[in-house]
């Protein structure tokens, strides 16, 4: 993968598609308790991230955006000690890619976003090992779950190849 500083991969038309097929199975929290207990469990989304913690699960990463549904109504607040980084809408910026990747390799901990946090269940894909569960949540639907296998890595790599790179500098 190439992506140097200051560019985002954009979520293609074509890219958009494969990320709507391929939207995971929906869980509930218990699942995380039980099938899930021994692995490295990741949330996205505030509302998903809200809904694991209240019910004792404990994310080893957590990706937010202080909104639900693209609306900050004030519930969400940020956190100390929590990573805060740029990344806009239908996009993965540079930063984001990486600042998961150093996440992944350290102790985890909370990336707060100020744009969009949507997409940055790719990067957490690429980089997570085959020990990890993904949890985000679907607007009006509920809360999915992406047990990561090599099929699911192979997908992500698909992904990223159908999306396209634009430089900012």
């Amino acid at each position: 993968m190439q992506l140097e500083s200051g560019s985002e991969f954009v979520l293609s038309d074509d890219a958009r598609r494969l990320v709507a097929l391929n939207n995971g199975e929906l869980c509930d929290p218990e699942v995380f308790k039980t099938k899930y207990s021994e692995k490295r469990i990741i949330s996205v989304g505030d509302v998903t991230t809200e809904i694991l913690e209240r019910n004792g699960v404990k994310p080893f990463l957590e990706v937010v955006d202080l909104k639900t549904k693209r609306a900050s109504d004030g519930y969400f607040k940020h956190r100390s000690g929590s990573e805060i980084i740029k990344n806009g809408p239908g996009t993965i910026s540079h930063d984001l890619f990486f600042l998961v990747e150093r996440m992944l390799k350290g102790n985890g901990g909370r990336i707060e976003i100020e744009g969009e946090e949507d997409l940055s269940v790719i990067p957490i894909i690429f980089y997570s090992d085959q020990n990890t569960v993904v949890a985000y949540g679907i607007p009006d639907v509920g809360m999915a779950c992406i047990d990561i296998n090599e099929s699911v890595k192979k997908l992500v790599d698909e992904i990223l190849s159908r999306m396209e790179i634009r430089c900012r500098n």
